[in-house]
């Protein structure tokens, strides 16, 4: 199902405008996504079988601009209302990156919402310190496992990496979020962490700490792949998902094994 058979709308949430994007049928997937990065083929993989919901986390792409919230916190509470209005009953969540920072947050404000939630890339997790990201290329490098095979990025692409990291930086998503740390234990919904083996912007003992702090935890290490697995492994990126989706407790990862995909 090609990104064009999405279709298009917008929900009034906490004052602001969100746009979403809905198809499929079946249980419902709730994806908060952005368009820094593009089109992800995952969402088209997972409406063939789903009801998939896409939603733009408000500050990134066209949705409102994001000047209001003040924490990551904030901005989970927002989606917990943009879900709401649109999707009734509980929903398999999923995040990338530092929107998956807010679904954890969204799951822990909402539990009674959310049936699964899927990590990918997390970024909640990060060490202690690390040198500034000056320039594209140094972005590129940071984030892919083969930056060489990234294309050319399109000036409003760049203009949405922008967008993203400037929110995520205002928001405190560009540090370790001790607060969510601290409260993995509390997230009792069956849980999916997927990180690439060369991913740089996590820290490096975070697939052990998500195996171990959340009660139904699992963890995938995708081999071969930077933070941008959708870039670096996209078959291997929505093997898993999808598999974890429909299986979730029978997934073939048990929460005190890892795997590394081939």
């Amino acid at each position: 199902m090609p990104e064009s058979d999405f279709k298009e709308g917008h929900v009034e949430a906490d004052g602001f405008r969100v746009r979403y994007l809905e198809a499929g049928q079946g249980d419902s997937v709730v994806i908060l996504d952005s368009t820094a990065w593009g089109w992800s083929p995952l969402n088209d993989a997972l409406a063939k079988t789903y009801r998939v919901v896409v939603f733009e986390v408000p500050g990134m792409g066209s949705s409102s601009p994001n000047t209001t919230s003040g924490s990551v916190n904030d901005l989970a509470g927002t989606m917990v209302q943009a879900a709401a209005s649109v999707v009734s009953g509980k929903f398999t969540l999923i995040g990338t990156s530092f929107a998956a920072n807010v679904a954890l947050r969204q799951t822990l404000l909402a539990p009674e919402s959310v049936e699964a939630l899927v990590l990918i890339s997390p970024t909640a997790i990060r060490p202690a310190a690390s040198a500034p990201t000056q320039t594209l290329d140094e972005m590129k490098a940071r984030l892919s496992a083969h930056p060489e095979n990234i294309p050319s990025l399109p000036f409003g692409m760049i203009d949405n990496l922008t967008q993203e990291h400037a929110l995520a930086a205002r928001l405190g998503g560009m540090l370790n979020d001790s607060e969510v740390e601290s409260r993995l234990g509390d997230i009792q919904c069956a849980t999916l962490s997927l990180l690439g083996l060369a991913d740089k912007t996590v820290e490096s003992q975070a697939t052990s700490i998500y195996r171990e702090k959340i009660p139904n935890s699992n963890v995938s290490i995708v081999y071969d792949a930077g933070h941008l697995i959708a870039l670096d492994r996209p078959e291997a990126l929505i093997d898993a998902v999808t598999d974890y989706v429909e299986r979730r407790e029978t997934f073939i990862v048990g929460r005190q094994r890892q795997i590394i995909n081939p």
